[in-house]
């Protein structure tokens, strides 16, 4: 496999009936995938069997986990643990761009 650098401003999505999820980038071990979530629009409460780590690349959002919300923005990593219930919601009115690490499979 050959390196690659990919533009995240050139890959974001959107789309106006929900929030866009698309593999960027994985390989036997693991995934990159990039979310265009509109404001209103979530990546659902869920669970991973490994780590999941999401990179805030544009905007801010809510970021639940744990029964708590906290709110994330642009530059900031978010690290949860397996097993950890976890999601993310756009209540700004600006578009949310998430870039999201995970295990192949997970």
């Amino acid at each position: 496999m050959k390196s690659q650098v990919l533009d995240l401003q050139k890959l974001k999505k959107f789309d106006d009936a929900k929030r866009h999820q698309e593999t960027i980038w994985s390989d036997d071990h693991s995934r990159i995938s990039l979310f265009g979530i509109k404001p209103g629009q979530e990546i659902i409460t869920h669970t991973h069997h490994g780590s999941h780590i999401w990179f805030v690349v544009e905007g801010a959002g809510e970021f639940m986990s744990g029964g708590k919300t906290q709110t994330i923005t642009t530059g900031q990593i978010v690290i949860v643990p397996a097993l950890e219930d976890h999601g993310i919601r756009n209540a700004s009115q600006e578009n949310l761009v998430i870039a999201s690490i995970t295990a192949q499979g997970d």
